[in-house]
Formats: structure tokens, C-alpha cells, sequence
């Protein structure tokens, strides 16, 4: 390819990427305006996670390895000073 070919190939790919650059950040631009992060998948992901679950609904469970259940059998004390996982 010639000199000339090669330097508007490069002109080209710059320009689009100028482009893209410029739609991205008006784009991000407007999502701060509205208040809306639409990018981060994490985020969307953790205000999904706004559904809390309330631990021991029915009471008492029964379980004995549970430590709010039965705190006398879980104390460091009864493991030897240390917890088991």
C-alpha cells in the first residue's frame, strides 16, 4: 500500500474513534444528568439486592450447630477457645 492510502486509513480509524469517544461521553454524560448508572453491572446487580431476608422468620429453628439459636453450644469457650468453620 502507498504512503498516501496508509495515511488516510489512519485518518479514518481516528476520526471514528474521535467518534466513539464523543457519543460515549455524551452518553455517560446523560446518564449522570437522569441519575442513572446504566455502565456498571455491579451496580445494577447490588440494587436488586435491596430484598432483605429476615433470618429466623418462624422462630426458634432447632439447628444445634445455629448460633443464635443455641449460643451456650457456639461460645469459644466450648471449642477451646476457638471458633469451628
Amino acid at each position: 500500500m502507498s504512503k498516501k492510502i496508509k495515511l488516510k486509513n489512519r485518518e479514518k480509524r481516528l476520526q471514528e474513534k474521535r467518534n466513539r469517544k464523543a457519543a460515549n461521553k455524551a452518553r455517560y454524560a446523560e446518564l449522570r444528568r437522569l441519575g442513572i448508572n446504566g455502565k456498571s453491572k455491579r451496580f445494577l446487580k447490588n440494587t436488586k439486592k435491596t430484598v432483605k431476608i429476615i433470618d429466623h422468620p418462624n422462630g426458634h429453628c432447632g439447628n444445634l450447630a445455629c448460633s443464635k439459636c443455641f449460643p451456650e453450644f457456639n461460645s469459644p469457650s466450648v471449642w477451646g477457645g476457638a471458633f469451628l468453620n
